[in-house]
């Protein structure tokens, strides 16, 4: 069902295929995790998104990642400091993600398809990656104070871009009212907090069709042109590193 009910959103951004999403995911996930230490961060993911970070133990992660405890111990103090360097990594995919997206606008794309993108994206990723997302957005909340500091740096950054997209609005149109800090920080707020209830009730493989209604709410609120249409996303399955 169109969350959006009969009307439809349009984005002026290139539409990204299935297969050719797939493969600029894989090529981030790579240039983040293509290393040894990459081995045991995924085996970290792996685990807690089997049995949750409590009940993962450090012959779970060196053995999904198929190295001895010295190697471990090599990279990471204890079980906490992977941990923590998950959530890093998780969010160094993400970020390269929505970056790689941005740099495909054409010049002249406006702050509404700009945010579009940024949460498509967005969305996108965490689908193709459900034990980070799930790491990022439930087991950093229950584990360590550093993690969540990690996560709401990254939701700080949202906050920023999303100033920055009301401010070029309102470059254009000087009537549009000025919006506090306080305000704009609600969207990444609200938008993370959504997609943390889904991601537990229904799986990440929801996550790519609550976009649509993502799009129009933070452009309601930053008082930006919502695009006309938005490219229906990939329905990627999950992904792992061979």
């Amino acid at each position: 069902m169109d969350p959006l009910g009969s009307r439809s959103l349009a984005h002026d951004a290139p539409e990204l295929a299935p297969t050719e999403f797939a493969e600029r995911h894989r090529q981030s996930r790579a240039e983040v995790l293509g290393t040894p230490r990459g081995r045991l961060i995924e085996a970290m993911v792996a685990s807690v998104g089997a049995r949750g970070f409590a009940a993962t133990t450090l012959t779970d992660i060196v053995g999904r990642a198929r190295v001895s405890r010295s190697t471990f111990y090599d990279h990471f103090s204890n079980k906490e400091h992977c941990f923590i360097e998950a959530v890093h990594a998780g969010m160094d995919i993400i970020r390269t993600r929505i970056r790689e997206e941005m740099d495909r606008l054409p010049a002249e794309a406006d702050p509404g398809t700009q945010l579009a993108s940024t949460i498509i994206t967005l969305c996108s990723v965490i689908a193709a990656e459900p034990d980070f997302a799930r790491l990022i957005l439930v087991e950093s909340l229950q584990v360590d104070d550093l993690a969540v500091g990690f996560r709401n740096f990254a939701v700080h950054r949202f906050t920023l871009q999303c100033r920055r997209f009301h401010d070029q609005a309102r470059l254009a149109d000087p009537n549009l009212p000025e919006l506090s800090d306080a305000l704009i920080s609600l969207v990444p707020d609200a938008i993370s907090e959504r997609t943390r209830r889904v991601l537990i009730s229904d799986g990440a493989g929801k996550v790519p069709e609550l976009a649509p209604v993502f799009v129009e709410f933070a452009c309601t609120v930053l008082g930006l042109r919502p695009p006309a249409d938005i490219p229906r996303d990939p329905g990627l399955p999950p992904m792992t590193m061979v």
